[in-house]
């Protein structure tokens, strides 16, 4: 999609003078745009700002109509696209969903994995359905959120040996692109999201 030179001024303004400040102040600082591969595969999601980067220098463009107000995040009074597509395509490494704390509660969606409770993270903690210290691995198939009560009452055992039965089997995540999308806190997930149903 090619954009009018009254535009792309208009952008180019923007970037140059805006006041951080005052982007920040308005909470236009974290706004995102979804980026895809020229094959439109979702690759990530990136600044507003280095979405208009990658327009301005004709390295992507719009993906939907330009006429649909839904399509942009409206920041003061400027449109930046929700989702722009790269024009050459771009070669990315397979790279696997690294396991870690915050991405374990969010699997198991703070919740306690055996009795339930619904807890924030400072109050939760990691536990090896099999003991670490039978050399049970540090893996998404053996760690799974544990309150702190369940914790210290599993101890060194197995849930069998403990008497304690999980909510669900532990694994890993089958789409982390989808898996770190749906960890953002932007209201535009939704919007995005048919994206990643079709990559």
């Amino acid at each position: 999609m090619k954009f009018s030179l009254q535009f792309l001024f208009h952008c180019v303004k923007i970037i140059n003078m805006w006041n951080i400040t005052s982007v920040v102040r308005k909470g236009f600082y974290m706004e995102q745009v979804l980026l895809l591969n020229s094959d439109e595969e979702p690759l990530h999601l990136t600044s507003w700002r280095r979405a208009l980067v990658l327009l301005l220098k004709g390295k992507a463009e719009c993906v939907e109509k330009i006429e649909n107000i839904e399509n942009y995040i409206k920041i003061d009074n400027t449109l930046i696209p929700k989702v722009i597509i790269l024009k050459d395509y771009r070669a990315i490494p397979h790279t696997e969903l690294p396991y870690s704390r915050e991405n374990i509660f969010k699997r198991d969606e703070y919740t306690c994995q055996y009795c339930g409770k619904h807890l924030p993270g400072n109050e939760l903690t990691l536990d090896h359905v099999y003991p670490k210290s039978r050399l049970g691995p540090d893996t998404w198939e053996n760690i799974v959120a544990c309150c702190k009560e369940c914790n210290q009452y599993k101890a060194d055992r197995t849930p069998k040996e403990a008497g304690m039965k999980l909510l669900r089997r532990p694994s890993r995540p089958l789409d982390g692109k989808l898996f770190e999308l749906t960890k953002n806190s932007s209201k535009n997930i939704e919007y995005w999201i048919k994206y990643y149903k079709t990559a």
